[in-house]
């Protein structure tokens, strides 16, 4: 027969031993967690975890269970749990900082910077919330003055560290001081001459700079790493022709052409570069590819025009400029007739280019050019009295223009010349 003293024990004996079992389930359901999500059996720790009551879970179960909705890209969820696993427990710095990254990887960046700061708070020498917390004011694009100082102290505890020495680099070319971002990037190379964006970004510079063949080494090795970036392809192509090398700008213009057809800036750059090699019908045939998929810029038919020039095909000549002019705003269409007069002109056309010539002046008053060549057409026609008019115009208008002082020069000694011929008759 019990006692009441060992009824008392027993139910505490039961008290004891269900804790001490409760506490064991909870170590195996946490290792489970745990190793489910380092597998990658996300689903699998998903149905385990409907089995507990949410609000029984432990930080550790709710940290592995978050981490792995956010593997299957659930951003919403992932944040709930890990919300409730830094709630349990929020002296675990992991749980922040990977909270936080979701958060920035949301576009919640303030938020994810609040987290972040106060990881930093909790330990300063936690060096992934400060490379995150760099991360995030990048993303930010507004702060480039913070993401420097940022980097720049992590860089001080490893100067060998390209990533911040890269990202130093980006946030100098937003304040708009390209050659000290390029002293950091040749820093991030000289560490890890391999990393990719630090090589386009340095190629992209040399590029602007107009030292191709500084770039071009850079250019190459990215593209060595990566084969599969097209308009990488097409930058090389772009050095090689600066270069005057054109066989090998034509090839890669040619490889980037292969990764989208439908580029008709590829088009028309490997068509200028068989026009420099003097391949003109091949010229004619590739900017019809460009126009093929952009008939709206004028600048294809304009050069289109300059390779039938070459090819003394005048009907196509004036057909191409047409072109452009049709498609062309109408506050540079001036320049394009001015080009159909020259092209008469130079065919010795004096009509037809009297006719363009006074078409850009229709659309552009304050041309100047235009009367000195129509002086020379009338002249060439024996129309001396319009001749003079047109050179005393045009002397008038560049009365102040020391840039004309060759052709006032002529245009004045032709005025002359005309009325002492026309005295003498």
């Amino acid at each position: 027969m019990f006692t009441r003293y060992s009824v008392a024990l027993l139910l505490v004996s039961s008290f004891l031993f269900g804790q001490e079992n409760n506490s064991s389930i909870r170590i195996n359901a946490d290792s489970t967690a745990a190793a489910l999500y380092a597998e990658g059996n996300y689903w699998k720790l998903m149905e385990i975890s409907k089995q507990y009551n949410i609000d029984s879970l432990s930080a550790k179960f709710l940290f592995s269970l978050g981490m792995s909705y956010a593997a299957l890209s659930e951003p919403l969820r992932a944040q709930d749990f890990l919300k409730r696993a830094i709630a349990l427990d929020s002296s675990k710095l992991q749980y922040r900082y990977q909270y936080a990254r979701l958060l920035s990887q949301s576009g919640l960046f303030d938020d994810a910077i609040d987290q972040l700061t106060q990881c930093i708070a909790i330990d300063s020498t936690y060096i992934p919330a400060r490379f995150q917390l760099g991360l995030t004011y990048a993303a930010k694009k507004k702060y480039p003055e913070k993401e420097i100082a940022i980097f720049s102290s992590l860089i001080d505890r490893n100067p060998r560290d390209f990533l911040s020495l890269y990202y130093v680099s980006e946030a100098l070319k937003r304040l708009n001081e390209p050659d000290s971002a390029y002293f950091f990037l040749r820093l991030s190379l000289s560490t890890n001459p391999r990393y990719y964006p630090a090589l386009i970004s340095i190629s992209n510079y040399l590029s602007a700079k107009k030292r191709y063949a500084y770039a071009l080494p850079y250019y190459l090795l990215a593209d060595s790493l990566r084969g599969d970036n097209k308009d990488l392809k097409f930058q090389i192509g772009e050095c090689y022709r600066k270069l005057e090398m054109l066989s090998d700008a034509k090839m890669y213009f040619k490889r980037a052409i292969a990764l989208d057809t439908t580029n008709a800036l590829y088009y028309a750059q490997l068509a200028y570069a068989y026009y420099s090699a003097g391949q003109y019908d091949s010229s004619a045939e590739t900017y019809q590819l460009a126009i093929l998929n952009d008939d709206e810029n004028p600048q294809y038919y304009r050069n289109l025009a300059l390779v039938y020039k070459k090819m003394e095909m005048p009907e196509l000549v004036i057909h191409a400029y047409n072109n452009a002019v049709r498609v062309m705003h109408p506050e540079i269409i001036a320049y394009t007739y001015n080009d159909i007069a020259a092209y008469h002109l130079e065919k010795t056309q004096w009509r037809k280019a009297i006719a363009a010539y006074q078409r850009a002046l229709d659309v552009n008053p304050d041309l100047i050019d235009p009367y000195y060549f129509m002086g020379t057409a009338y002249l060439n026609l024996s129309e001396h009295q319009t001749a003079i008019q047109m050179y005393t115009t045009f002397l008038q208008k560049t009365e102040n223009n020391p840039a004309k002082k060759g052709e006032r020069f002529t245009a004045e000694k032709m005025i002359e010349y005309l009325k002492k011929a026309k005295k003498k008759k």
